[in-house]
């Protein structure tokens, strides 16, 4: 790094480089050692190119394998958020009686979840589904996200919810007109 500096050191100020030697006969004789360092600077441009650069490139890739996987994972989760608020806000119109911001009782809730767990697994890419635990932990993320009422408990919801989806009976074409619907 320092001799980089100093080649351009020499670069910008080579005209100003320029030493008085001796005076021959009343001239004087000038020695342009700065026009010297700005040809030897041109000249190794080349090679100090080419080996800085792949250097530099090696510590940057270096950088970024190491960051990768925390990108990926705060990347996927937040794919996973949005698609489970995209699921919780279908299912809320898709049920009747579910409303957003509304408290939900047992028997709409239920349904609910059993619903918007059916969309991302319709919906969504297996790498999403995967990333957020199945059907079983994608209704789990939903039952979290819903307002509930007190007699509401993951044995009373959760788990009737999560054998709907395991059961086959929430159907998937209903789901997918209604998305149709909602998308016109």
């Amino acid at each position: 790094m320092l001799l980089l500096a100093a080649l351009a050191l020499a670069c910008v100020a080579s005209p100003a480089m320029a030493a008085e030697v001796a005076t021959v006969g009343g001239k004087a004789v000038i020695l342009p050692w700065g026009d010297w360092l700005v040809a030897l600077a041109v000249s190794l441009r080349e090679p100090i190119l080419t080996i800085l650069l792949p250097i530099i490139a090696a510590y940057i890739i270096q950088a970024i394998r190491r960051v990768y996987p925390w990108a990926a994972l705060f990347l996927s989760q937040r794919r996973v958020e949005m698609m489970l608020e995209a699921a919780v806000g279908f299912s809320l119109n898709a049920v009747n009686g579910a409303a957003k911001g509304k408290t939900l009782s047992v028997n709409v809730a239920v349904p609910v979840i059993a619903k918007g767990t059916q969309y991302v697994i319709d919906t969504a890419p297996p790498a999403v589904i995967k990333a957020a635990g199945g059907a079983d932990g994608i209704a789990a993320r939903i039952f979290r996200k819903l307002d509930l009422d007190d007699h509401a408990s993951e044995a009373a919801v959760l788990v009737p919810a999560q054998e709907q989806v395991a059961a086959g009976t929430v159907d998937a074409d209903e789901l997918r007109r209604m998305d149709e619907m909602t998308r016109r």
